[in-house]
């Protein structure tokens, strides 16, 4: 069941470095699909005829047929023990739709199939951005290409460089600006900016969106190393549970922002249950107690990104006043 992994099998854009320690591949997919799986796992399998959902274990990616899989991808999704990776295929004309349908199922990336044709190196910065990494967002090895055809020498050795070199730090110094230094998410600044940006595009294409928010006040009385472990611990379950299109960050020192778009209010609400069994397992000193408050745009009837927040404020109140499941409260 395990595919043969020929050195001269993939493309010279993809880097050999597993992330995953398994990739499992849905039924027939395109060669091109599979090397890119070796690029990024230790092992690629096929997922078995009989109970596919059965086959991958906690960590794995699995990469399936969006035309054929949506069923598939939500069943491993809804596994929440396992935390599998899932990235769907998209190709032709409904990539678009299949795309939407992909996020709707839970799909953590979307690839494009004739992007990956075009420059794999896109597909991969997919994948990569599953675990948190930064993959590339276009392939330095085509712009160098086209360089060289008009340089001599060492010219492309130059280039790169020079390109490399200038982009990292662009992207270091950004990254630093907008990063919350205790958790890795984004900070409260910069969510504030995507909450806007977030609500805008909801209501000018009446598209679905869930705000979601988190307030953990025993984050606030825990010291020292203990803090800053079970920050991480905490960052880690949020991102456990996150699409590459979801938007999540530390609003303040006690409350965690999360924005899906996309997504109705009442999947929100399956998802953050998922979260806080997620945080219920973090050991600390203080019990770490949760009440999450959930915003559903545009059919809630708030304009103005002031108000969305105000009545998440409300809604995090009555969560508080309430126990058990009624901890995950939705805005009417």
């Amino acid at each position: 069941m395990t595919s043969d992994r020929g050195d001269d099998g993939g493309s010279d854009a993809l880097s050999n470095s597993a992330v995953f320690a398994r990739a499992w591949l849905g039924p027939a997919l395109p060669k091109q699909v599979e090397d890119l799986a070796q690029s990024v796992a230790a092992e690629v399998l096929h997922l078995p005829h009989d109970a596919p959902h059965e086959a991958p274990l906690r960590g794995d990616l699995v990469v399936l047929d969006a035309a054929t899989s949506f069923l598939l991808c939500s069943r491993l999704k809804e596994a929440s023990a396992k935390r599998v990776h899932v990235a769907m295929l998209v190709a032709g004309d409904d990539s678009e739709r299949a795309t939407a349908l992909s996020r709707f199922c839970m799909a953590d990336a979307v690839v494009d199939l004739d992007a990956l044709r075009q420059d794999p190196a896109l597909a991969l910065g997919e994948l990569l951005r599953i675990k948190g990494l930064r993959g590339p967002t276009t392939s330095i090895d085509v712009l160098l290409a086209r360089i060289e055809q008009r340089l001599k020498g060492g010219a492309r050795e130059l280039a790169e460089r020079v390109v490399r070199g200038l982009s990292e730090e662009r992207e270091r110094s950004f990254v630093e600006s907008v990063t919350d230094t205790d958790t890795g998410l984004f900070a409260g600044p910069f969510m504030a900016y995507k909450l806007e940006e977030e609500f805008k595009r909801s209501w000018r294409f009446r598209t679905q969106l869930a705000v979601v928010l988190f307030d953990l006040p025993a984050t606030a009385e825990l010291e020292g190393k203990e803090r800053t472990r079970v920050l991480g611990e905490v960052a880690g379950v949020f991102l456990n549970e996150s699409r590459d299109i979801d938007v999540l960050g530390r609003y303040d020192d006690t409350s965690f922002l999360r924005l899906l778009p996309h997504t109705a209010p009442a999947g929100a609400k399956v998802l953050a249950a998922r979260m806080l069994r997620g945080l219920r397992e973090i050991e600390a000193s203080h019990e770490l107690e949760a009440a999450v408050a959930i915003v559903g745009v545009p059919w809630t009837g708030v304009e103005r990104k002031d108000e969305l927040l105000d009545l998440a404020r409300l809604t995090l109140v009555e969560a508080w006043a309430s126990s058990g499941e009624e901890r995950v409260r939705v805005a009417h």
